[in-house]
């Protein structure tokens, strides 16, 4: 038995529309020192969640109205609510509805009728996973920290080295000796270097913002996804040319709409074609741009046929700072951009799913909360 003067005071809404079970669940939370708040439907909950945030959810599926797949589509959509641990409670057993609850981001499936003990585990642990994401993300931002020192010593003075030495040489001409061919390759490298040092510098701040950013409701708007990676497509068809690679979007069968920062996902969407670009293999001919859909969240979709990632470096690709084969790499950037896009999915809501097969090419999907039927 769980001692309840070991719960935090923690609120939980429990969504349930029968009165009698709905009353037993709040008096076990209340029991274990838990602060329950009780709505009978979804509709319920949505107005109560308009001037209150719980820490966790816990919601039955089956519903008169509104139910728990359709709230939970709500919740994920808002963004002061689409982090909430939620916990379904359901008489719903088959091995399809567990399936479909995991994907969609549910912390835990409970059946009823349910023991408190099981009740109140699945709580802990939930509320315990979502402590251990919160100090891993500032465990990373303190390492962000202490890394920046140490790729400066790099990235930086590289380009710096360009621009001085060729600026440098300039200064020494005298008119005498001056030579067309020689000032237009000293004037590319220097104009190369400050490139790449504007990228550099506009990407760290970029990650930097994101670290300490949250989206508020006044920062989105409802977007059309196939739109969205059209618009990308196009604005980034000239960079995919100029490496000998064709971008194609496929159609897509579901019309879906996002919430989301548009500019922000453009972004994050745009460095992933750069990528697929700069990472090309000799044999690489196109990019196919893609929008998955998956109940309530929607996959916005980049295939390359690049020089992939390593199994055991997927996840340590997506930190910051990190590269394949970095030692042995001449080409220019930090390893920051699949980060810079991780943060991009995170504050929406969603993640960054990478699949990669080393000298093949690579999948990354990035999946935001979809947009709740008007």
């Amino acid at each position: 038995m769980i001692s309840s003067q070991e719960q935090p005071k923690t609120n939980i809404l429990v969504v349930e529309d029968n009165v009698d079970l709905n009353m037993a669940i709040c008096e076990i939370l209340e029991s274990y020192n838990f602060i329950a708040h009780s709505a009978k439907d979804g509709y319920e909950a949505l107005a109560w969640l308009k001037d209150h945030k719980p820490d966790m959810i816990l919601c039955d599926i089956m519903m008169p109205g509104m139910d728990g797949y359709t709230l939970l589509k709500h919740a994920r959509a808002d963004t002061e609510l689409r982090t909430l641990p939620f916990i379904f409670l359901t008489a719903r057993t088959s091995v399809a509805d567990q399936r479909l609850a995991k994907e969609i981001g549910i912390e835990d499936y409970l059946t009823k009728p349910v023991d408190s003990n099981d009740l109140i585990a699945a709580i802990n642990n939930a509320l315990r996973r979502r402590q251990i994401m919160q100090d891993e993300m500032q465990r990373q931002m303190n390492g962000l920290r202490d890394r920046i020192v140490a790729i400066l010593q790099h990235e930086f003075r590289t380009p710096l080295t360009f621009i001085l030495g060729y600026s440098e040489y300039l200064l020494d001409v005298t008119s005498g000796e001056f030579n067309p061919d020689e000032l237009r390759t000293s004037a590319s490298a220097i104009l190369d270097g400050g490139r790449r040092l504007q990228q550099l510098i506009e990407t760290f701040l970029l990650l930097a913002e994101l670290q300490n950013r949250t989206l508020k409701p006044e920062d989105v708007t409802r977007t059309d996804p196939m739109q969205l990676m059209s618009e990308v497509l196009q604005e980034s068809g000239k960079r995919l040319a100029d490496a000998g690679l064709i971008g194609e979007l496929r159609p897509s069968s579901e019309a879906v709409a996002i919430y989301a920062d548009s500019e922000m996902l453009r972004e994050a969407l745009r460095r992933l074609l750069d990528n697929a670009a700069r990472y090309k293999r000799p044999e690489s001919k196109k990019v196919w741009l893609s929008v998955e859909y998956l109940s309530t969240y929607v996959g916005l979709r980049i295939r390359d046929e690049g020089r992939g990632i390593p199994t055991e470096m997927v996840e340590r690709f997506a930190t910051p700072f990190e590269q394949v084969d970095r030692d042995n790499r001449t080409d220019p950037g930090a390893g920051l951009s699949l980060a810079l896009i991780r943060h991009v999915a995170h504050l929406h809501g969603g993640s960054l799913e990478i699949e990669s097969h080393y000298g093949k090419g690579s999948t990354f999907t990035l999946w935001v909360p979809a947009a709740a039927e008007l």
